[in-house]
């Protein structure tokens, strides 16, 4: 007679004996490659052997500034109202600046729109934007055109959300250190070309050696699995019996590399550099940071570092900040808490003012506020 189980119990037996026998198995023998190609765009810049190493943690000597946006929109039947707002922390006073503040003053002397208006009706919209913008409010894209709501409000929200940041980056400059949250040229997937190429443009003239960009989130990263080809494959899968082209991200690979081959008590590891070459020939240096919460338990946050010299230095000054729980730097984590808050605040009080005006709010939008 066959002994039934109960939910958990089949949960249970599920994960033990399936799911995870199943998400650890690492083998040099899969089905499944990256196709194993040439890739001009990025190269390691280490022979195979010195690619991946330990490191230890080097102090900052300059003040150390973080910086992250973040947006919102209200959709309703007569357009798109998108908000965005920008924070700074620094390691001398935690929150150095926000934008927009309360007493509408800032340290960075920001004085950008960070209201964004696409008017529903394209008729009037053709003159109303020039009419109605001013020193915080926008109605035009950098493309000339009035902001569409057909394009989509991520369109909108990303475009303004861009410019703020952009312009408080070149207000940071020369202050010291100053860590993006993200690549330090993003891909602006929402933007059309010539929004993209301004922006991009703009960020070119202000970045140098200072600036230090963190990507957070690299599940959907293939710099690593797709540029260790050739003899940098083949010593990976002798060293590390891992074939990098079996692995469908960065984190991934990373996460077995480090699992499979390292024993207790864990250190940090880096693996880099790698060369990206962007928009007018323009370097950038990539870097990936494994790092232990514990040196004696296997849970590891990763890190992509991007800068704009080859410097080993800064990955190790990296390490002396801080993390939080999730592994990002403190300073980071709370850049990007303060502008979301900043962002919800603004939020709920233009959807109070538009309401009490008789602009009722799309489905999107009242999810947003319960949300926020």
């Amino acid at each position: 007679m066959a002994i039934q189980q109960g939910f958990f119990e089949i949960l249970s037996d599920c994960i033990i004996n399936y799911i995870t026998r199943y998400l650890n198995t690492a083998s040099i023998d899969g089905i499944y490659y990256i196709d194993d190609q040439k890739n001009d765009d990025i190269l390691p810049l280490e022979k195979p052997q010195n690619l991946v190493r330990e490191v230890k943690p080097l102090r900052f000597e300059k003040e150390v500034f973080s910086i992250d946006g973040s947006s919102r929109s209200f959709i309703s039947g007569k357009g798109i109202v998108s908000i965005a707002s920008v924070a700074v922390t620094s390691t001398s006073s935690s929150i150095y600046d926000v934008y927009p503040s309360v007493d509408g003053k800032s340290k960075l002397g920001l004085n950008e729109p960070f209201i964004a208006v696409a008017a529903s009706n394209l008729e009037s919209s053709k003159l109303d934007p020039y009419l109605f913008s001013n020193n915080y409010i926008s109605s035009v894209s950098l493309s000339g055109e009035p902001f569409n709501p057909l394009n989509g409000f991520e369109n909108i929200e990303s475009e303004l959300r861009s410019l703020l940041e952009t312009k408080a980056l070149s207000k940071l400059k020369d202050k010291g250190y100053i860590i993006v949250d993200g690549p330090l040229f993003p891909s602006y997937l929402y933007l059309n070309g010539k929004v993209k190429d301004k922006i991009i443009s703009e960020r070119i003239k202000i970045i140098d050696s200072n600036f230090i960009g963190i990507v957070k989130r690299i599940d959907k990263s293939q710099y690593l699995v797709k540029s260790l080809n050739g003899e940098y494959r083949k010593y990976f899968v002798q060293k590390f019996k891992l074939d990098p082209k079996s692995f469908i991200s960065d984190e991934s690979l990373l996460l077995n590399l480090i699992r499979f081959n390292y024993n207790i008590p864990y250190s940090p590891i880096v693996i880099g550099p790698f060369l990206d070459r962007v928009k007018e020939n323009i370097n950038v240096y990539i870097n990936y940071l494994v790092v232990p919460f514990n040196p004696y338990i296997a849970n590891f946050f990763i890190l992509r570092v991007e800068t704009l010299n080859n410097n080993s230095d800064i990955i190790e000054k990296i390490l002396s900040l801080k993390p939080t729980k999730d592994g990002i730097p403190y300073n980071l984590a709370l850049a990007d808490l303060t502008a979301k808050k900043l962002s919800a605040g603004l939020y709920k009080l233009i959807i109070l003012y538009l309401q009490q005006l008789g602009l009722q709010s799309s489905f999107y939008s009242r999810l947003e506020v319960i949300k926020s």
